[in-house]
């Protein structure tokens, strides 16, 4: 069996594993729930920060802009043209799969985590019935004469 002794104590290390997966998962799990949520924020607001501007062609709009980009690119890595003042469906979309595919991956970890941390050492029914039966004997005892 996969056991490690840490003392005294016997530790079974399957379950040791899937303890630390699972910390592992909830962790990062929150992580990219965040990232996620991040995302969508950033993308939703995109168009709001945009309008602020108007139709301005002065200096200064043009830097209010390029801020309204450089921060949808650093949270959601989204890089628009620049004679794109609009974030179209399909970058939007595209965009947020990366953050819901990283969610459903640490989820799929949290469940092989909570795989690793539910086993068992089974012992067959029979080896536990057959050790505490005595030995057959297979002599005959010879009676007093």
């Amino acid at each position: 069996m996969a056991f490690f002794y840490f003392g005294k104590s016997r530790i079974f290390l399957p379950r040791l594993l899937g303890s630390f997966i699972l910390l592992l998962a909830v962790v990062m799990f929150v992580v990219s729930s965040g990232h996620m949520f991040d995302s969508w924020d950033a993308m939703s607001k995109y168009p709001a920060c945009v309008s602020q501007i108007g139709t301005q062609t002065n200096q200064v709009a043009m830097l209010q802009y390029l801020d309204c980009k450089d921060s949808l690119y650093n949270i959601t890595g989204l890089q628009l043209r620049p004679d794109q003042p609009r974030i179209t469906e399909r970058q939007f979309t595209i965009t947020l799969l990366l953050p819901i595919a990283e969610l459903l991956f640490w989820a799929a970890i949290f469940v092989l985590g909570l795989f690793l941390y539910k086993t068992r050492v089974v012992k067959p029914d029979f080896a536990e019935s057959d050790l505490k039966k005595p030995a057959a004997r297979h002599f005959k005892k010879k009676g007093k004469k």
